[in-house]
């Protein structure tokens, strides 16, 4: 006789979750592929498969999908900061981010619907506000694993925290949208020029630090630790990709 494995029921909060990531990657893809304002809610309920009442359950329209995305992103900076807090220097945690966000975006191909959400929030009071709150919140975590950084001797004591921590996110945030319009390069060479950059920009007292090397894969030595290496050529090639 069979013996029928039965499986184990999902709890309403776990379908009505399921349900409700379902419609956001659903209008995910939409909002890639037509825009934002061109997409209509009839398309999401298409692409997800459910009735408009069923979609209309976890989101009253679009702007409240976007604000979902957002607080999704709000999220993966909050585990992102934590990751780069528990780094051994500031050089591994500057550098895990620039792996982190290249991946990402590239993977996913959301560096569109990045600036879709970004757009957006520019125009809706609402999503701008929601918007505020976690670029408030990723500057003040960066900024306070800079200041660390430079308590420790790493980094220039100089510099003003707060600013380099915007500086360095809109390179990052470029860096995104960059490897997108150079999808056939090789995907390691913009995250690695962008790597190398921001080491030389922020060593301390104006050092030059030892380059990475592509060739070989490997992570350079300390960075941050003011001791001058022979000067490394940057590949002109990556150089071409900014």
């Amino acid at each position: 006789m069979a013996t029928r494995i039965s499986k184990t029921p999902q709890s309403p909060t776990a379908k009505a979750d399921k349900k409700r990531g379902d419609v956001l990657k659903a209008a995910g893809k939409c909002f890639r592929k037509t825009g934002f304002h061109q997409t209509s809610m009839q398309q999401i309920c298409a692409e997800t498969g459910l009735g408009p009442g069923a979609v209309y359950r976890y989101f009253t329209g679009k702007e409240a999908i976007i604000e979902a995305m957002v607080e999704d992103e709000r999220r993966q900076a909050r585990a992102m900061l934590l990751q780069m807090r528990d780094a051994e220097s500031i050089q591994d945690a500057l550098a895990m981010a620039t792996r982190m966000f290249a991946e990402r975006y590239r993977a996913s191909g959301d560096a569109g619907l990045m600036t879709e959400v970004y757009a957006e929030g520019m125009r809706s009071k609402r999503t701008g506000a929601v918007l505020r709150r976690i670029e408030a919140e990723w500057v003040m975590g960066l900024t306070n694993i800079l200041r660390v950084a430079q308590a420790r001797g790493q980094l220039d004591a100089s510099l003003d925290a707060a600013q380099t921590a915007l500086f360095l996110t809109g390179m990052w945030d470029g860096m995104i949208i960059r490897q997108h319009f150079h999808a056939h390069d090789d995907p390691q060479a913009l995250p690695a020029f962008f790597d190398n950059m921001i080491a030389r920009l922020l060593a301390r007292d104006g050092s030059k630090p030892e380059t990475r090397s592509k060739a070989a894969g490997q992570p350079a030595a300390d960075l941050l630790t003011g001791v001058e290496p022979a000067f490394v050529r940057p590949d002109t090639r990556q150089m071409s990709l900014i």
